[in-house]
């Protein structure tokens, strides 16, 4: 039988929307992760709302002589010994047996009666009590109270898993005659679930139907009387016969039970019992299957049970979760299957609970964060992980006079913590912060670590915050700031087990030094909104190629996936599809993530590209792929067949999805006489590892799957004389090869644009039936080969402004190219993700179109449409006047148009070509050398250089050409021309 446990929705009070209401089928309404009210009583609507009198009290009513909040509370008078009377309410269908709540609520007594004490109590049946009945105080046995104002009672509960009958009453204490008091502002909150999960729905099969349960496979499914009754009791169960194959079992489509939302954690629990003996010891295992646009089954295993009986039932028990990503499912199937093909059995006492709610919508969380500054001479709320010393100090302070010091630490972990519930949510992003004093100033260095502690249902994680394992921070005097930008917060946690805390991580052994802290700050970081008003960059390129992506899995939600899914046609995955991440063992795949990303781009009609299959370096490559390094027969054939059975089963799992393979990645070394890297597949097989790897992929990949290599640096000469000598050789004897991916990790002033036409030129040329991709394209805003410069946060205008020209040179260089390039890959989309700001220093780089907060910038209007970029309209004239003697003035002036300012605007040259009258050669004298400097010209305004001219060996009907080639931004060039008659004005041709 199907069945839901249910609050009562007409006992809740007024301050409860309906929306909220309606959702208490769940017990959760938006809000915090896992505190969740369930009923509040605050007596609004003028009735007692379902409360009783207890013991006879007089029946309870409601009065607006007084209230807590709001204008109504409730009145009632205890029995004539005052003890052990008040209002009661049935908890029955509010509360669940084995999870934990707090209950509140507000008392005061009425006017002229004597100050008493007074609490919550719940009269509990319960078989576990002496005589059936217990009484459980709620909170402290007695809070004082009065007339002149409103206590709270109450506190934490923990419903007992064996109750039969829950009755909560508000009692006064200590008093001998009957008094009245008022009770107001009842709330009742669940901050944990049962162990189990907060019940949404069960099915016991006790009304002889099916519950909505149908066959998977051609099984069949009859409701029957099993031999021996399950552990709760239940006399009928679900019979599963007629089987033939070990995946046909019961099933029950997911989407059909209310209350099961994409986000959230369920575990479902379930007895099984074979309807015959069988020696060989079946299991049962309990599945999922879910369609969706980018698949129409993806299986998973949940749990799997010990082995079963046919005379006692056997309990299995897991959890699963859903998204909509990449897309809502259509279909979410959750099945049991056997080890027996054709073994019958029956299950029952079916369960699915709740363990954990989606996270809330970020307008309805807490996003004030939290600031520590320890001035009010307190802990502001931090605390000790062991119970050590934490005391707000005045000795040093990063701001103000006060800190908060650490000593008496007693392991590495033992720092300063602070709770963060209700501050941090599962999939927002924060900032934290945090100043450090070590102490004392001894000159050594330590590492410290900011982590997280979050614990749901009993399990606790401690993922780090900061980069593990932390940072180095010299115990030299000073403060130093623990600072991390841009946190994901990943984790699900019950109520209040949230905290955020230092800790020391040293090499080896124990690190118990102290320290100061000092202005933390936590603060959320509310999520980007795309420009939608732009233009895409891939359908700018529709007719010349696709555009793509390099992405992660964080890319697949949320603005980055709908910035994504505007501006690119095309992904490749960064990670997920090399060989550690796919294969990290030998015969075990995990493909997750790659898949996420794949259904991603399915979904929305991209193209993927994969990367890669066997890298030349063996970076990102487990150990075993070239079994024991050596090139002996038989290690040669160990690493033959690791080559072919890890391209065999990654081909074939992705399919027709991937329409490009990156075979082998980065093997050219131009130091070497065969221009190959000699890494440890080399070192194994020689150059033969990339002919098997590329057979490998031709045998098993889908036919028009096309085969690449690549590589970086193709625009240096030597790079891509080895890319040319490479490629012949390959072709030459035979091996498959459709294409050639060319990186592109480039930097602000190197390669030119040029030198990567040339490359892409020369492989056209000698290879007329090859493809070529830009696959890599990213352009750090640091020259090539500086590893010192950091711009930080505070990145110029002028450099993005010449990285916006630089990336219009690029593609319109790619334009011109469109019959030799196949397709153009970016590595990563916006600047908040990207490899460089690890590679080759750590260092903020802001190599891509979108900046870190996704909006676009000067690199996506050189891409897109460089009438956008800053400086565009840049205008010149010249004039002309007379000077002393025979010598002229000859001013250039540049006016900037109205887009943005033209940067660093130079004359990088002042040449006068004759075209008319006997040749003289005017003599010119320039305001200095070259290039002039007009420096950044505001948007409209304008900038002058002044040349002198000595014309008197010239005849007055000399006419000249004046040609000045300039430049702004670097890369925004052109060559102003007019005609000049040194006797006339100046004519502009």
């Amino acid at each position: 039988m199907f069945a839901l446990r249910t609050n009562s929705i007409s006992s809740l009070a007024g301050k409860t929307s309906l929306s909220c209401l309606l959702s208490l089928l769940v017990f959760f309404c938006a809000g915090s992760l896992r505190a969740q009210t369930v009923a509040t009583y605050g007596f609004e609507d003028g009735t007692a709302q379902g409360w009783t009198s207890f013991n006879g009290a007089t029946t309870p009513v409601a009065t607006n002589a007084t209230a807590e909040a709001g204008s109504f509370s409730l009145l009632t008078t205890t029995n004539s010994s005052g003890a052990s009377s008040g209002p009661s309410l049935a908890l029955n269908s509010i509360l669940l047996a084995g999870a934990q709540y707090t209950i509140t609520g507000f008392v005061q007594l009425t006017p002229g009666e004597t100050a008493t004490n007074a609490n919550f109590t719940i009269r509990r049946n319960d078989p576990s009590c002496s005589g059936g009945t217990c009484f459980d105080t709620v909170g402290a046995f007695q809070v004082a109270v009065s007339s002149s104002g409103w206590a709270q009672i109450g506190g934490t509960y923990t419903v007992s898993a064996t109750e039969t009958g829950l009755q909560l009453y508000a009692q006064l204490v200590g008093p001998t005659t009957a008094q009245s008091f008022y009770l107001d502002n009842v709330v009742i909150t669940e901050t944990a679930p049962p162990p189990g999960g907060t019940p949404i729905a069960s099915y016991t099969f006790v009304d002889g139907g099916l519950d909505g349960w149908a066959p998977f496979g051609s099984s069949t499914l009859t409701n029957a009387v099993p031999p021996v009754l399950d552990p709760t009791g239940n006399q009928r169960a679900l019979l599963t016969t007629n089987r033939t194959a070990t995946f046909m079992g019961p099933s029950l489509n997911l989407l059909t039970v209310p209350n099961v939302v994409a986000g959230a954690t369920y575990q479902v629990s379930a007895y099984v019992l074979l309807a015959a003996a069988d020696s060989s010891n079946p299991t049962v295992t309990m599945s999922t299957k879910t369609a969706d646009c980018a698949t129409s089954g993806a299986f998973s295993n949940l749990a799997t049970s010990a082995a079963l009986s046919s005379t006692v039932w056997t309990k299995v028990q897991g959890t699963f979760s859903f998204s909509n990503v990449p897309g809502p499912p259509t279909g979410l199937t959750l099945y049991f299957q056997s080890s027996s093909a054709t073994d019958s059995f029956y299950i029952s006492d079916v369960v699915i609970g709740e363990l954990a709610p989606p996270p809330p919508n970020p307008s309805q969380q807490d996003n004030t964060g939290i600031t520590s500054t320890f001035e009010d001479g307190g802990l502001d709320g931090w605390s000790s992980r062991t119970g050590k010393t934490l005391t707000n100090s005045t000795t040093a302070a990063h701001s103000g006079t006060h800190s908060l010091l650490v000593t008496g630490r007693s392991a590495n972990f033992d720092g300063p913590q602070i709770n963060v519930s209700n501050k941090m949510y599962q999939g927002s992003t924060y900032n934290l912060s945090a100043w450090v004093l070590l102490t004392p100033a001894d000159g050594s260095n330590h590492v410290i670590n900011m982590s997280l502690q979050t614990t749901l249902n009993g399990a606790t994680s401690f993922p780090s915050i900061t980069p593990f394992p932390g940072i180095t921070v010299p115990a030299d005097g000073n403060w130093h700031q623990i600072s991390v930008n841009g946190y994901n917060m990943a984790n699900a946690y019950d109520a209040g087990t949230a905290f955020v805390y230092l800790q020391t991580v040293p090499p080896s052994g124990t690190d118990l030094v102290s320290f100061y802290v000092d202005d933390f700050q936590l603060s959320y970081v509310a999520p980007p909104t795309i420009q939608t008003d732009i233009p895409s960059i891939y359908k700018t390129f529709s007719q010349f190629f696709p555009v793509g992506a390099e992405i992660d899995t964080t890319d697949l939600s949320g603005p980055h996936a709908q910035l994504l899914t505007m501006h690119f046609n095309s992904i490749v995955s960064g990670n997920d599809m090399k060989w550690s991440s796919v294969e990290g063992t030998k015969g075990t795949f995990n493909y997750a993530n790659a898949d996420s990303e794949v259904g991603l781009a399915v979904c929305n009609g991209m193209k993927i590209r994969g990367h890669n299959l066997v890298w030349a370096t063996g970076a990102q490559t487990p150990a075993y792929a070239t079994g024991d390094g050596t090139n002996s027969p038989a290690n040669q054939a160990v690493v033959t067949a690791n080559i072919q059975e890890h391209i065999q089963n990654e081909v074939q799992h992705f399919g027709t999805n991937v329409y490009v393979w990156d075979v082998v990645n980065e093997p050219l070394d131009p130091s070497q006489p065969d221009c190959l890297a000699h890494g440890p597949f080399y070192n194994v097989l020689g150059k033969s590892y990339i002919d098997i790897a590329l057979q490998a992929a031709r045998q098993y990949a889908p036919a028009g799957t096309k085969l690449f290599i690549n590589d970086y640096s193709t625009t240096d000469p030597n790079k891509l004389a080895c890319l040319v000598q490479v490629v012949r050789d390959l072709r030459n004897r035979g091996i498959p090869l459709d294409g050639v991916g060319h990186e592109m990790h480039n930097a602000i002033n190197f390669p030119s644009p040029e030198s990567m036409v040339t490359a892409i030129d020369t492989v056209a040329e000698k290879f007329p039936g090859i493809e070529q991709q830009i696959t890599e394209l990213d352009m750090s805003v640091y020259n090539g080969g500086d590893n010192t410069s950091n711009y930080g946060n505070n990145i110029p205008p002028a450099v993005l402004a010449e990285q916006g020209w630089l990336y219009a040179q690029y593609f319109e260089a790619f334009r011109h190219l469109r019959r030799k390039l196949s397709a153009v890959t970016f590595w990563g989309f916006a600047d908040d993700d990207t490899w460089l700001d690890g590679f080759p220093i750590a260092r903020t780089d802001y190599p891509l179109p979108f900046n870190m907060g996704l909006q676009a910038k000067p690199a996506y209007w050189g891409i897109v449409d460089p009438k956008e970029l800053p400086g565009f309209g840049l205008k010149f004239s010249a004039s002309t006047k007379e000077g002393e003697h025979d010598t002229r003035t000859v001013t250039v002036t540049a006016t900037n148009g109205d887009v943005g300012p033209a940067y660093t605007t130079e004359l990088t040259g002042f040449k006068l070509t004759q075209i008319f009258g006997q040749r003289c050669s005017p003599k010119i004298a320039a305001p200095g050398s070259f290039p002039i400097a007009l420096g950044d010209i505001a948007t409209s305004g304008n900038a002058s250089a002044a040349f002198t001219v000595d014309v008197g060996s010239c005849h007055q009907d000399s006419l000249f050409v004046l040609s000045v080639p300039w430049s702004s931004a670097v890369y925004h060039t052109g060559s102003f021309e007019t005609l000049v008659d040194f006797k006339k004005k100046e004519r502009e041709r």
